[in-house]
């Protein structure tokens, strides 16, 4: 991918940002976790996103674990819009790869639910809220890179961010109408991309015959770091967007080896099974 395609799948939402479809976009942005971490037998991530639109406001959290045999996220957010609604989520899953039942947690109403895979995938398919943009019909291959001009800097100095040594790529994009799109990354080559998380994506992949659900945070934006001699399996530590419409800032802010599965991943006792959410 070069980066001016990346540049046109991120151009395209800000421009529809509409009220119609602004959960969509917000809620896409939200889970598309960069899948580039430290490899570990069992390991822990902890993120943050944060936006600030013309018509409202985002921020939240992504938790999420990775084992050999389960992926658990856990997640929340809140989008304020015109004033007029604030909408707050809290929702987790559990799924387990071996026998392929899917746990879905509502932390708000302190319910859940388990489903099967067919069920799960039925559901889903249902759910209109969240998910990423709907694409409007255009060919990506049918798109002129040379309508776009891009100039790209990369950093040799190094700055430490999260507890990570990073180094920094400024990117700008100017249109042929002049708009201005600009893009920071904040990159470390020091830890590379997680085989656990690259094989729970594989897994995942086979379960929901090739297509993830948006809601399990593996919305991937790949970032052609070997195009600027960067190692292709750099991770993105920080990640954020500037234009006329507002801002959007995906953080990095931990990731550890954990055997023992975190607390927060744990169903209450408190909470009630139910047949559906």
């Amino acid at each position: 991918m070069h980066w001016k395609t990346l540049f046109q799948k991120l151009k395209k939402p800000s421009k529809k940002l509409v009220y119609n479809n602004f959960i969509k976009i917000v809620f896409f942005l939200f889970l598309f976790p960069l899948n580039n971490l430290y490899g570990q037998s069992s390991l822990y991530i902890n993120e943050k996103m944060e936006g600030s639109f013309s018509q409202g406001t985002m921020k939240g959290n992504i938790n999420r674990y990775f084992s050999e045999d389960v992926y658990y996220i856990k997640s929340n957010f809140q989008v304020k819009i015109l004033r007029l609604f604030n909408i707050k989520r809290e929702e987790g899953y559990i799924i387990s790869l071996e026998d392929s039942l899917v746990t879905k947690i509502n932390h708000k109403k302190k319910k859940y639910a388990i489903y099967s895979l067919s069920k799960f995938i039925e559901e889903d398919a249902n759910n209109t809220q969240g998910g990423p943009p709907e694409r409007d019909g255009e060919s990506e291959d049918g798109e002129s890179e040379d309508e776009d001009n891009v100039n790209v800097e990369i950093s040799e100095k190094v700055e430490l961010l999260n507890n990570f040594e990073t180094r920094k790529a400024k990117i700008i994009i100017k249109d042929d109408k002049d708009e201005e799109l600009k893009m920071n990354i904040w990159f470390t080559e020091k830890t590379l991309k997680a085989p656990i998380i690259e094989l729970t994506r594989k897994k995942l992949k086979n379960m929901f015959n090739g297509s993830i659900p948006p809601s399990l945070g593996f919305n991937e934006m790949n970032i052609p770091f070997e195009e600027y001699n960067i190692n292709k399996d750099a991770v993105n530590v920080r990640f954020e967007t500037i234009n006329k419409n507002g801002t959007f800032t995906y953080s990095l802010l931990e990731y550890s080896s954990k055997d023992l599965l975190p607390d927060m991943f744990e169903i209450p006792k408190n909470y009630k099974k139910v047949k559906k959410l």
